[in-house]
């Protein structure tokens, strides 16, 4: 595995790029300190001279707990003070790992000849696209403005049902109630999938396979005296292969099922027609049905709606959620709204 050399900044005058292996900085002297940190510049050379690989081999630098001084794993005393290592803090080990490196990702095609703007022309057209999305934002989003009642409007409708003799057709066992057959005949329900045997038949597959290993550098290891160990791992290389295999398919038949299918006559409400109310006042009232003798109610609708105008003059309608805000809402009294350019009324917030 590779050696490199490390490098380190002084924390006190902030020179930059000292040798590793160096216990004091070039720049003022002092000494390296167990606090300073070992990084590994992008252009570092691969050591080799044998001396240096030898240290580099050695162990991580102790520090002394006297003067600090950063001494060679070989030292059994400091060689500032003199100092003997006993109980000294030495140095750690440590791995920086990272991926391997990433896939070469493909550049995008150039534009065709003939068309040097045509970047700028795609980005031109965004930002218009851009600039078109935000002015329908801007005309869309509802503006507050005072609106005045000058009336109210009111709906009410009665739908209402008849009983009325209908034919219809359906399963047996899956009539209604009252139903009265008219007549049956054996129709196919459904289709039954079974299972009569089966064919072989053959398929291309892909499966990766194993080809190999490549090693590959996968980070470096601080060795704690101011050189770097590259690490290196054996990783699997695969490569997708194709090949022939047979299997079983499964063979089915279609068996039809028969169920008796009816066509009856029964008695049921179906919608007939709908009564109608509607007024300009604030006392809305419900219609009168005038319901015959095979007649019934069905479903209540009521719709409410406040007439405003705004300050040009403009009439607006707002459609109340019920009844009760709708008679909360005073004719002549102004009334701060929130309002879309073509007049939509969104919210009421209250007494202007």
């Amino acid at each position: 595995m590779a050696i490199r050399e490390g490098a380190w900044d002084c924390p006190h005058c902030g020179r930059k790029g000292n040798r590793g292996p160096e216990k004091y900085c070039g720049g003022c002297g002092a000494p390296r300190g167990e606090d300073v940190k070992f990084y590994l510049p992008q252009d570092a050379p691969e050591v080799t001279e044998a001396k240096a690989l030898e240290r580099a081999k050695a162990g991580p630098d102790w520090t002394c707990s006297f003067c600090e001084t950063d001494n060679p794993s070989t030292n059994a005393f400091c060689s500032s003070c003199g100092a003997a290592r006993d109980g000294a803090q030495t140095r750690q080990v440590v791995e920086h790992r990272k991926d391997a490196a990433p896939l070469p990702v493909a550049s995008p095609p150039p534009p065709a000849p003939g068309h040097p703007k045509l970047k700028r022309g795609c980005q031109i057209g965004c930002l218009t696209l851009a600039a078109l999305a935000v002015l329908f934002w801007l005309l869309g989003r509802p503006k507050e403005t005072t609106l005045t009642v000058t009336g109210h409007r009111w709906e009410r409708s009665v739908a209402v049902e008849e009983q009325r003799t209908v034919t219809e057709q359906g399963w047996e066992g899956e009539l209604p109630a009252g139903a009265r057959s008219l007549s049956s005949r054996r129709e196919v329900h459904h289709q039954n999938r079974i299972r009569i045997g089966s064919e072989t038949r053959t398929r291309t597959v892909t499966e990766r396979v194993q080809t190999g290993t490549e090693r590959v550098k996968v980070g470096e290891r601080d060795l704690g005296n101011g050189y770097f160990e590259d690490i290196y791992e054996d990783r699997p290389v695969y490569e997708d292969r194709e090949r022939e295999e047979t299997y079983e398919e499964p063979v089915f038949r279609e068996e039809p099922v028969y169920r008796l299918r009816y066509t009856y006559q029964v008695d049921k409400w179906v919608p007939s027609r709908e009564a109608k109310a509607e007024a300009g006042d604030r006392s809305p009232r419900w219609p009168d049905a005038g319901l015959g003798s095979k007649e019934r109610e069905g479903q209540r609708t009521e719709v409410y709606e406040v007439l405003f105008e705004d300050r040009d003059g403009a009439g607006r309608v707002y459609k109340a959620r019920d009844e009760m805000e709708w008679q909360g809402f005073e004719p002549g009294a102004a009334y701060r709204a929130k309002v879309r350019s073509n007049g939509e009324i969104v919210e009421i917030l209250g007494p202007a």
